[in-house]
């Protein structure tokens, strides 16, 4: 994927379909207008691109109202190239950027990207007063020369998910719902330098976080999460908080406690992935009640993440072959955690970078019936192309279809081989937490 810096440097050979947007958190509304585009610009012949802002418009126009990113440009960016993107196009927005009116800037589109198709949801718009909304835009584009594909909102459990109610959620801790939302579990970066030590002295020696300014926080209090440094993940527990125990000057830390670890963290970058939120962060009466407490969160957070790499699927014991027992909040995520647990059976590594990646339309008689039909295609495609994938698109999933993105890197199963998903013991049930599927696997 080529990025580029500032429309007016870009002159692209040839046609694009391209979308514009901020794009903050890469969640799956945005996840699935990119597939949509991506495969009409296959179709047709055309790069596929995507137009975003630095800084976001909302610290341009209301500099008054802070505005917390739910991604940085760098990992946006990172994310944005696993999407299947030809090009990126980083413009700057400022006071002359608002004012510029829908025509001029749709104009130098054309000049600068040969736009032909240009992707957006219904209350897109551009330019000066936002005076470029769908019904402009499509005028001026029947004289200019180019189409406007409207995508309806993704909604998630009835609502449309946006990089609002992203934030939304992390600020009411609220992190499962987030990783819902997003595709994957909230990620926050941050380098470890040296606090208090206070959790040395309890016994969990803690790697205090600093965090970039303009990155959302979830709300205080105590969550399991999966840290990574350098590479390797470990299990986490992690507190959000001012550590009212201490009555300390009320300034917000974020801590992490690495289960396992044993070294020197001080100086290095860690990145949390939030899975799940524990508890209020709470006051207590004497140190020894914090310890106590302290260990029951560790035990707690052990529990949560334990049964795998993952912490969504559990091998299960079976008297030949595989079978694993795997959870989502909707259909849609139990695909994908489906998915991703039969890969990860396999040896692929979940934190590669995807290299490519396979759109896929499916359907049969039922929910059973299509997982099986879903994970066998993807068992194929694994053989064919010789990838192992990593990361799944569902941009959008009934009982009876499914359409998605997989996306993945070349690599051959490090673990035992699965062979087919079979039809044994074969079974999705509703649960109070949503949805859980057995599955056998023929290895």
């Amino acid at each position: 994927m080529h990025i580029y810096h500032d429309l007016s440097t870009v002159y692209l050979a040839g046609e694009c379909a391209l979308t514009i947007g901020s794009f903050d958190g890469v969640h799956r509304g945005h996840q699935a207008l990119i597939a949509k585009l991506v495969s009409s610009a296959r179709t047709n012949g055309w790069l596929a691109g995507l137009l975003t802002f630095d800084p976001h418009p909302a610290v341009v126009l209301r500099p008054q109202q802070p505005l917390d990113y739910l991604t940085l440009l760098p990992e946006r960016l990172r994310l944005l190239e696993e999407l299947g993107l030809d090009f990126v196009v980083v413009h700057p927005f400022n006071r002359e950027t608002a004012q510029t009116s829908a025509r001029h800037f749709v104009e130098a589109l054309g000049r600068h990207l040969g736009l032909r198709e240009l992707w957006a949801g219904p209350d897109f718009a551009l330019g000066r007063n936002r005076e470029g909304n769908l019904p402009a835009l499509r005028q001026i584009g029947a004289e200019l020369g180019f189409s406007v594909r409207e995508v309806a909102p993704f909604l998630l459990n009835n609502v449309e998910v946006r990089s609002g109610n992203v934030r939304e959620a992390l600020w009411k801790g609220d992190v499962a719902a987030a990783a819902a939302m997003l595709g994957r579990p909230y990620r926050l970066p941050g380098r470890v330098e040296k606090g208090e030590q206070r959790g040395q002295g309890l016994g969990y020696p803690t790697a205090n976080l600093s965090v970039l300014p303009g990155r959302v926080i979830p709300a205080y209090g105590i969550y399991a999460a999966w840290a990574e440094v350098e590479g390797r993940r470990w299990m986490a527990a992690v507190s959000i908080g001012v550590r009212p125990t201490f009555g300390e000057d009320n300034r917000r830390t974020v801590e992490a406690y690495l289960l396992d670890f044993q070294g020197d963290l001080y100086g290095q970058e860690v990145a949390l992935e939030f899975v799940a939120r524990l508890r209020d962060e709470l006051r207590f009466d004497t140190v020894a009640d914090l310890i106590s407490q302290m260990e029951r969160d560790v035990a707690q957070t052990r529990h949560l993440l334990s049964d795998t790499s993952l912490g969504f699927y559990k091998e299960l014991e079976h008297t030949a072959d595989w079978a694993i027992r795997v959870r989502g909040r909707d259909l849609g995520e139990l695909f994908a955690h489906a998915a991703q647990a039969m890969f990860a059976m396999m040896g692929a590594d979940l934190t590669a970078p995807a290299k490519a990646s396979h759109d896929l339309h499916l359907s049969d008689l039922d929910a059973e019936a299509l997982l099986v039909r879903w994970l066998n295609n993807l068992l194929y495609l694994q053989e064919m192309n010789g990838e192992l994938y990593t990361r799944f698109s569902v941009h959008r999933a009934t009982p009876t279809e499914v359409e998605a993105t997989a996306h993945g890197a070349p690599g051959k199963p490090t673990r035992a081989k699965i062979k087919a998903v079979t039809f044994h013991d074969l079974r999705i049930e509703e649960t109070s937490e949503g949805l859980v599927a057995t599955l056998v696997f023929d290895v």
